[in-house]
């Protein structure tokens, strides 16, 4: 049982840093879409 509950509190700075990894490239991606979007809207008019 003690196992158990270590494992489960080994898992919380793995998804941190999982989720790291996941977010800064969909944010650097999501602030590329939106200057690009930006851009165009300006060079339309």
């Amino acid at each position: 049982m003690k196992t158990l509950a270590k494992r489960s509190l080994d898992l919380g700075p793995l998804l941190q840093v999982n989720l790291d990894r996941l977010l800064v490239p969909l944010t650097i991606v999501g602030a590329l879409t939106v200057a690009g979007w930006m851009l165009s809207y300006a060079t339309v008019q």
